[in-house]
């Protein structure tokens, strides 16, 4: 069975799911991605940036 190339060029396997497959698209973390609204940004730079995308906190 041949082995797809960019698995040999690379050295790692392509990810359709799980950790490695989602990323922070600020930052590149792949740690606590928010992907909901299709943010794709960690919890961290979300933050960061919640109250320009029009997030604010309830109370």
């Amino acid at each position: 069975m041949a082995k797809d190339r960019s698995y040999e060029a690379t050295g790692r396997k392509k990810h359709d799911f799980g950790r490695g497959s989602r990323w922070c698209k600020r930052c590149g973390d792949y740690t606590a991605v928010i992907q909901k609204y299709d943010l794709m940004l960690c919890r961290r730079c979300f933050r960061e940036v919640a109250t320009s995308l029009g997030f604010r906190k309830n109370k």
